[in-house]
């Protein structure tokens, strides 16, 4: 199988998570873009692809104080313009990522759900072909 998340270009880490979405998944997630963001000099957008996935176990309870860590981190240590996309297909998946987007109001980073990789690749102005893996 290959890694759910890596960097397709230094400006760009994508995550495509698959089977049941949960915590500890999106902790892992986390932990590499930490560990990524120690190494890197540049700031870098994020592609995260819940196409994938089949089912999603995570509550609000679960979900709202990851993003409140991560909106905390987004303000100490993000400069504004950087981008996270969330490609959703499914009611569901959109929910979830929509909760995500409210928690994360006011943070300095701009995150948008879409339901097309075309839309994806426009909101991070990249060529699509980067995004097809």
């Amino acid at each position: 199988m290959d890694k759910e998340y890596f960097f397709k270009t230094e400006q760009l880490a994508i995550w495509r998570p698959s089977g049941v979405l949960d915590t500890s998944k999106i902790r892992d997630f986390i932990d590499f873009l930490n560990s990524s963001s120690e190494v890197k000099e540049h700031q870098f957008n994020r592609f995260i692809d819940l196409t994938r996935i089949s089912g999603i176990s995570v509550k609000y309870q679960d979900l709202y104080p990851i993003a409140n860590e991560r909106k905390i981190y987004y303000q100490k240590s993000i400069v504004p313009g950087v981008k996270m996309a969330i490609l959703v297909n499914n009611p569901l998946s959109f929910g979830m990522a929509r909760m995500y987007q409210m928690l994360n109001d006011d943070a300095n980073i701009e995150i948008n759900i879409f339901e097309t990789i075309e839309e994806v690749a426009n909101f991070l102005q990249i060529d699509i072909s980067i995004l097809r893996t």
